[in-house]
């Protein structure tokens, strides 16, 4: 009875671990689904992207609205997922593989938005994504989360932002669906206006196929 028992605790125990880092899993880049989609869809990639030193960042002042109408370039590194540190944005290892490099540009807009087009040149695999959207459109199923287990403040990780995937090229020609962007090492003010791409991100391509 006592080895009967001590099978199921053990039984038990490895559940619970189990469930506990899925649950971390899904907590480190929140990222979800919207219900009822019409379309039939699944996860394709994720990664890290590190920008460089963000031209958002200190946009001049044009009347009310800060720096609407300023255009702007911005460059970056494209890292495996689970790369940065989501509580600090640091890299986690001094020598990270970089994958390609993240170009963005556009014009700042309304209320803080920018109209935003992002390129992925994905060198290991030759292939390129295309992105191209508004920022500032967040899943109700992607909100916040302290970005260290345990803890209600900051920093934070999220809201998670889309955008849509307007093609790629080489490796990932014809691809389509949503990009699902989740900033990492938020402020509470940052949670709370549309993310600006000046610090690294988790990027998760979810491709949607339309159904005939």
């Amino acid at each position: 009875m006592t080895v009967s028992k001590s099978k199921t605790n053990r039984k038990r125990l490895l559940r619970a671990v189990t469930m506990l880092m899925m649950a971390i899993a899904l907590f480190v880049c929140q990222f979800s689904i919207p219900a009822g989609s019409a379309q039939s869809i699944g996860v394709e990639f994720i990664f890290d992207i590190v920008p460089d030193t963000s031209t958002l960042t200190n946009l001049p002042s044009t009347g009310i609205l800060p720096g609407q109408g300023t255009t702007f370039y911005i460059q970056g590194k494209i890292y495996p997922f689970r790369t940065v540190n989501v509580a600090d944005c640091t890299l986690r290892t001094s020598t990270p593989r970089q994958l390609g490099t993240w170009r963005a540009w556009g014009t700042v807009a309304d209320n803080g938005r920018v109209v935003i087009n992002q390129s992925l040149t994905l060198d290991y695999i030759n292939g390129s994504i295309e992105l191209q959207g508004t920022t500032g459109i967040t899943l109700s199923n992607g909100p916040a989360f302290p970005a260290i287990a345990g803890t209600r403040g900051e920093p934070f990780t999220g809201p998670t932002e889309v955008l849509s995937v307007t093609g790629g090229a080489g490796a990932y020609r014809g691809l389509t669906g949503e990009a699902q962007n989740r900033p990492y090492c938020q402020s509470q003010a940052d949670t709370t206006r549309p993310f600006r791409y000046d610090r690294a991100f988790c990027l998760q391509i979810v491709q949607g196929t339309r159904i005939r």
